[in-house]
């Protein structure tokens, strides 16, 4: 079965919406994604995020994840308001 053209659209728009939230995350910008109301940014995995982020990179991102009681797998989607909190709070992010 052939994937149809909608299809191939949808998920380029999502493969794009996960570079430019990653570009955002790597210019100290996780909050932009975080708070986001666009439906795209929600499909992000959060470990990619914190990945790149100036203030944490892959060890602390992963030690951040874990100790919030989330998995690699966590997307945005995934976290309640007090996890959004504290992954700011982490990154330096919060005033």
């Amino acid at each position: 079965m052939e994937p149809r053209a909608a299809d191939l659209a949808l998920i380029e728009n999502l493969r794009s919406a996960r570079v430019a939230a990653v570009e955002k995350s790597s210019m100290a910008s996780v909050s932009s994604v975080l708070m986001s109301d666009r439906a795209e940014d929600q499909f992000v995995y959060v470990v990619k995020l914190l990945d790149v982020h100036p203030a944490l990179g892959k060890v602390a991102g992963r030690r951040v994840l874990a100790s919030l009681g989330l998995t690699h797998f966590s997307r945005v989607s995934d976290l309640n308001e007090a996890q959004r909190t504290a992954i700011r709070q982490a990154c330096g992010e919060t005033a």
